[in-house]
């Protein structure tokens, strides 16, 4: 496709993006809260521990909270080889592909295995190396030593959409939800062979 000429590496998001991690985040809130003893809303997760939590043992705590739930999650993944295929095929292509989730490194590490994906990316950035979406781009863009206008960001929230906008990247959405839309939209990943393939 024309407008994938120049794009040499692919950042991908996680959850609800490569893999449904079905985590009930308002029970990991409210565990959270009584941890902290605060009424605060943790929304955004990340960036509100962030900037509630100074001392450094309680923020262990915390993330520990959060990594034991995604562990009990990741275990309950499934292979699914469409999604195998692409990522095999993206790297045939000579595609650089990176993940960038705000999930925990372990975990993350242990979905990849999971779902036979592991192999197929250059680098994993998770929340453990950089606590924003933003960060995490700039570290891949950074270390893949890729322009902007090189990356595509592929992810299923606004927020993603618009980090990529900031940044220069192009971005795809992966949703059916009608008010996130990127520079090329998907309700699945399984699609982006498709995407590649319109001329």
């Amino acid at each position: 496709m024309e407008k994938f000429i120049n794009v040499q590496l692919f950042i991908f998001d996680f959850d609800k993006t490569i893999a449904d991690l079905q985590i009930n985040w308002t029970q990991v809130k409210e565990k959270i809260r009584k941890i902290l003893k605060t009424n605060h809303t943790l929304t955004p997760l990340i960036p509100s521990i962030e900037e509630l939590v100074i001392d450094s043992e309680l923020k262990k705590r915390v993330y520990k909270v959060i990594d034991k739930e995604e562990m009990k999650v990741v275990k309950k993944l499934k292979v699914d080889e469409d999604v195998v295929k692409l990522f095999k095929e993206l790297k045939r292509r000579g595609y650089k592909l990176v993940l960038a989730t705000l999930q925990g490194h372990k975990p993350t590490i242990e979905a990849l295995n999971k779902l036979n994906i592991y192999e197929y990316f250059d680098l994993v950035i998770s929340r453990d190396e950089k606590k924003t979406r933003e960060e995490q781009i700039k570290m891949a863009l950074k270390m893949m030593r890729v322009k902007p206008s090189q990356a595509i960001i592929v992810a299923d929230k606004l927020m993603d959409m618009s980090v990529a906008k900031k940044l220069g990247c192009m971005s795809m959405a992966i949703t059916d939800k009608p008010n996130v839309n990127g520079d090329f939209k998907a309700t699945n990943i399984k699609e982006i062979l498709k995407i590649l393939e319109v001329k």
